[in-house]
């Protein structure tokens, strides 16, 4: 059997296309949590705590806490600037706020619908044992929620007009 220069070339470079073209088809990559420096996240917490960001802070006439990124703003102020024991209460939080979810609803908190949401979260409001895990988490949730809103780019160049230091010079003139 006689094989011609060409067609050898031509079969050597499909097999090798196809050799490292194949792979990349049969990989089914799988969303990882957040990669932080100092703690990891499972795509559970980083989903509850998007819609728990979504529920403090919905979409109305301005955008919500997720169409600004305040949620990936509070990740990292949580990984660079907050102690280990506010890391703990945040990731703590989380779970302890899927598990009510669970026990209300039989899912998890990112799976409820917003009315669920806002029912759950209202719950966890008007308990009154102020010691609660659930509640001191779900405080400082709203914090970061608030924060990350009020320094978002859409915040401080459509809302709250932000000049940088030293500002404007208004001088004072008696005459």
């Amino acid at each position: 059997m006689v094989i011609h220069r060409r067609t050898l070339l031509k079969q050597l470079l499909f097999i090798s296309a196809s050799v490292t073209i194949i792979p990349s088809c049969l990989y089914h990559e799988k969303k990882t949590g957040l990669v932080l420096k100092h703690f990891k996240v499972s795509t559970d917490q980083e989903a509850t705590f998007s819609a728990l960001f979504d529920t403090i802070l919905p979409d109305t006439d301005t955008p919500g806490a997720l169409k600004v990124k305040a949620d990936l703003f509070a990740w990292k102020i949580l990984d660079d600037c907050s102690s280990t024991s506010d890391q703990e209460i945040i990731l703590k939080g989380l779970n302890e706020l899927n598990t009510f979810s669970l026990a209300n609803y039989n899912i998890f908190f990112y799976k409820l619908t917003r009315l669920q949401r806002e029912k759950l979260i209202k719950e966890i409001e008007d308990k009154k044992d102020k010691s609660n895990l659930l509640l001191n988490f779900y405080q400082k949730a709203k914090g970061l929620a608030i924060y990350g809103f009020l320094n978002s780019e859409y915040f401080m160049t459509n809302v709250e007009l932000y000049e940088q230091i030293p500002g404007r010079f208004f001088g004072c003139v008696n005459i």
